[in-house]
C-alpha cells in the first residue's frame, strides 16, 4: 500500500475535485492511503464525503481571473497569480513543502497545482498530472511553451520565461533544490500526465499523443423537466455576469423550449426572462440526460460540460469570459461544431444563435466527433487513468 496525496489548487467548482474523486476511487479499491489537500474545502465536504479518506486546505494563492486579452503565454499565467513574485511564490510553496513533509506521501496527483508542483520537486516527490490540456501545457519544446496567443514576439515571450524562470529558481535556492535550466522543466519533470480530454478539443492542439483520456463526468440524481413547446431544445450552463442578461433576453425571446441554469443569478433577476417555455433550473442536474434531450447548448467555454454534450452529437454556442475558456472555445469552433461570441457583443450572439437554429453544419460536425468517439468508455479510462498513477507509485516502492 503506497500513500498519496492529491492536491488542487488553483480553479474554482467542482469540475478540479469530481474527476479527483473518481480516480480516487479507483485507486482506493487498490488499497492505497490517500490525502487529499484542496483548494475549497466547502466542495471537498461535498465531492469526497462517504470517500474513507482524509482532506487538508491548501495555501490560499490569492489571484486575480486572467484576462482573455492579457495572457500569451503560460509563463505570464504564472506570473499573473504570484510566480513572478518571489515572496508570494516562496510562501505559497513553503506551505505545500510543509503539507508534504507532514504527509510523507510516496507521489503526489496535482490538479492545476504549479506551487504544489514547485514543492513536490524541492522534496524529490514524483508527480503525476492531471487535467484539461490548459492545465498541463506540453513542455516538450521549451521555445514553444505555453503559447495561447501568437500575438507576442518570440523574444518577448522568451523574455517572460525568463524571467519567470529567475523567480522560480530564487525559490529553489532557499531549500538547495536542483535549479532548473527553463520553466518549462516545472511540466516536463511529471512522471505522468493524464489530460482529461479528447485530443481535438486540447487547447494546445497536441497531435501525438498517448495521454487523452476523454472527459470524466459524475452523475446526477437529479432530473430536469423541460417546458413544453415545440422547436429546438436549447439549454444554457451560464454565470451572473454584466452582459449575460443579453443572452438571457434572447433566450426568452426565442420562445424555444429552454433550460437555463445561471451561476450566481438571484431569483428576482430571472423573473423578467421566465416564461412558459424558458426555465430556469436551481442546481445541476442530470447533464447526460441534457445532452441526449438538448439540440444545443450554451456555455462559458465549460470544458467537461461542451465535451460531453459533444459526445452526444449537440454543438454549441461558446461564450467564453477568460483565456482558458476562449482556447477551448476556439477548438469547438475549429471542428465545425459551434460558434464563439462574448458577452460585449450582443450582435454577434444573436448572429451565432441564428446560426445554430438554421444551419445543419454544426449538428454534421457535432455528430461526427460522437461517430469519431463512439467507443469511449469513462470507466476504462479512469481505470487506465489509476493505471498509470499506480506504476509510478510502484516505480517508487523500487
Amino acid at each position: 500500500m503506497a500513500k498519496l496525496v492529491i492536491g488542487w489548487e488553483l480553479g474554482n467548482g467542482m469540475g478540479h475535485i469530481m474527476p479527483l474523486r473518481m480516480i480516487a476511487e479507483s485507486l482506493l479499491k487498490r488499497s492505497h492511503h490517500i490525502t487529499f489537500i484542496v483548494r475549497d474545502v466547502s466542495s471537498a465536504e461535498k465531492a469526497l464525503r462517504g470517500l474513507p479518506v482524509k482532506w487538508m486546505q491548501a495555501p490560499q494563492v490569492r489571484y486575480q481571473p486572467w484576462e482573455m486579452t492579457r495572457t500569451d503565454c503560460y509563463s505570464q499565467f504564472l506570473g499573473n497569480i504570484g510566480f513572478r513574485d518571489i515572496d508570494k511564490l516562496h510562501a505559497s510553496t513553503q506551505g505545500w513543502i510543509s503539507l508534504l513533509r507532514l504527509l510523507k506521501p510516496d507521489a503526489a496527483l496535482l490538479e492545476f497545482a504549479p506551487s504544489a508542483m514547485l514543492a513536490c520537486h524541492i522534496e524529490n516527490i514524483p508527480t503525476v498530472l492531471q487535467g484539461n490540456g490548459f492545465f498541463c501545457p506540453p513542455a516538450d519544446n521549451p521555445d514553444q511553451f505555453g503559447i495561447m496567443q501568437k500575438k507576442l514576439p518570440d523574444e518577448m515571450r522568451a523574455a517572460e520565461d525568463a524571467a519567470l524562470l529567475d523567480s522560480v529558481n530564487a525559490v529553489i535556492a532557499i531549500y538547495q533544490g536542483k535549479p532548473f535550466s527553463h520553466i518549462s522543466e516545472l511540466y516536463a519533470g511529471a512522471s505522468a500526465t493524464l489530460l482529461t480530454t479528447f485530443q481535438p478539443l486540447d487547447h494546445f492542439e497536441r497531435k501525438d499523443s498517448t495521454d487523452f483520456y476523454g472527459v470524466w463526468v459524475p452523475t446526477q440524481s437529479a432530473h430536469a423537466s423541460w417546458p413544453k413547446g415545440d422547436g429546438k431544445r436549447i439549454f444554457a450552463y451560464l454565470t451572473a455576469r454584466p452582459g449575460v442578461d443579453n443572452v438571457l433576453r434572447m433566450l426568452a425571446a426565442s420562445n424555444l423550449p429552454t433550460l437555463i441554469y445561471c451561476n450566481g443569478l438571484s431569483e428576482k433577476y430571472r423573473i423578467p426572462f421566465v416564461s412558459e417555455r424558458c426555465h430556469f433550473i436551481d442546481s445541476l442536474v442530470d447533464i447526460r440526460e441534457l445532452a441526449k434531450q438538448a439540440d444545443f447548448g450554451i456555455f462559458h467555454g465549460n470544458h467537461s460540460t461542451s465535451a460531453l454534450f459533444l459526445l452526444h452529437g449537440v454543438p454549441s454556442l461558446q461564450i467564453p469570459l477568460y483565456m482558458e475558456q476562449l482556447m477551448f472555445a476556439q477548438r469547438i469552433k475549429a471542428i465545425g461544431a459551434g460558434e464563439i461570441a462574448t458577452l460585449d457583443q450582443p450582435q454577434r450572439i444573436a448572429a451565432a444563435l441564428n446560426a445554430l437554429l438554421t444551419t445543419s453544419d454544426y449538428k454534421t460536425q457535432a455528430d461526427k466527433f460522437a461517430k469519431d468517439n463512439k467507443h469511449f468508455n469513462q470507466e476504462k479510462q479512469i481505470c487506465r487513468a489509476a493505471d498509470r498513477v499506480e506504476a509510478v507509485l510502484k516505480n517508487v516502492e523500487r
